[in-house]
């Protein structure tokens, strides 16, 4: 739950005026940012505050953002306000002091005056948010150093006692008992060996014991000579209801007649990079017949242009679904590394027009090209 003291300090980073009803108003009034030269400080802008007693009108502002951040109704804001007001009274009364987080102190002086002081550690302005003092250093601080560096030009210091100890350490040799040095160097022997027997061990292992230079890959594994590699078996299975695939080429007419009975067209692969459409009539007779070549074609004829691939696979694979589309479909060239796949060809705009509602109808839409 928060508190009225921690509320009022919100709202006073975001508005100039927050007014306690019956209490009176916190007004701000925006500063901006000061040079103090004497002491070397710079200080960023800020809000300075004061307290207005003749300010006790709700205008609703505290009351409404208590009510929303507790999660009560306006009426049980406004009676906590009521309730917070009577206890700072009878605080002040007492001659206590009331304390309120990032903004101040409001007591009663000798005279029974009301006070308010502001805390001037906490920046209310949000504009200023992370800025701090900044200080740097005055001309009669420039001045001071300036004399102190010359007091000590002129006057060097000189200790003759620890000057003579430095001399005297200088001049006498460290010197390393040889029992020392026999067992640094076996150290040293004992470390190098532990680092160059595993490496000779594994340089051997791995290519000998792994397939690393098969594969050209290494695990975890062949480091471990513990660790034999499990042989890969394969067992047959037989799917009940799948046929298996041959690789003997059937005929045209054998692969003609195991379609069913709606297919009207049928690509006939005549290479790896050539698929043929053939017409199939009710009886499943066919007479395939290669296309002509593209230098065949008439130049005045307008292409319907529905897709551009880098891969010829992926232009005939489209080739094929326009053609059992009953279109004429087919690969009309390679323009800048793309093969363009052309829905048909056609000589009017007529004939043209039944072309472009033809593969519109199926999903493709492209574009003209005569």
């Amino acid at each position: 739950m928060i508190s009225i003291e921690q509320l009022i300090g919100d709202l006073l980073i975001q508005h100039n005026c927050v007014i306690v009803p019956s209490f009176g108003g916190f007004v701000a009034q925006k500063i901006s940012a000061k040079i103090d030269f004497k002491s070397g400080k710079i200080l960023p802008p800020s809000k300075s505050l004061l307290f207005n007693r003749q300010l006790i009108n709700n205008d609703g502002l505290l009351a409404n953002s208590l009510a929303k951040s507790n999660s009560i109704s306006f009426d049980s804001a406004v009676l906590e306000l009521n309730n917070k007001v009577s206890s700072w009274n009878n605080t002040l009364k007492a001659g206590g002091r009331i304390e309120l987080d990032r903004i101040g102190i409001i007591y009663r002086d000798a005279e029974r005056n009301l006070c308010f002081e502001q805390d001037r550690f906490f920046n209310l302005l949000l504009e200023s948010f992370g800025l701090g003092q900044v200080n740097f250093l005055t001309e009669e601080d420039v001045q001071v150093s300036q004399k102190t560096a010359a007091i000590r030009e002129l006057e060097p210091v000189i200790v003759p006692e620890f000057t003579e100890k430095i001399e005297e350490i200088k001049e006498t040799p460290i010197v390393v008992h040889p029992e020392l040095k026999k067992q640094r160097s076996k150290t040293w022997r004992y470390i190098a060996a532990a680092c160059f027997l595993p490496i000779a061990f594994y340089s051997v292992w791995i290519p000998m014991k792994t397939n690393v230079l098969e594969s050209g890959l290494i695990s975890f594994t062949d480091f471990n000579p513990f660790h034999s590699a499990v042989e890969a078996t394969y067992k047959q299975v037989t799917l009940d209801g799948i046929e298996s695939i041959s690789n003997e080429k059937t005929s045209i007419t054998e692969s003609i007649e195991s379609l069913p009975a709606e297919v009207q067209v049928y690509s006939y692969k005549y290479n790896d990079e050539l698929f043929i459409p053939v017409q199939v009539n009710e009886s499943n007779n066919v007479e395939p017949s290669l296309p002509e070549s593209n230098d065949n074609f008439d130049v005045d004829a307008m292409n319907y242009i529905v897709g551009c691939f880098g891969e010829i696979s992926n232009a005939k694979n489209l080739v094929i679904k326009l053609n059992n589309s009953g279109l004429s479909a087919r690969i009309l060239d390679v323009s800048g590394g793309l093969h363009r796949v052309t829905a048909g060809s056609a000589i009017s705009v007529e004939e043209l027009s039944h072309i472009k509602q033809a593969a519109q109808s199926v999903g493709f839409k492209g574009w003209v090209l005569k």
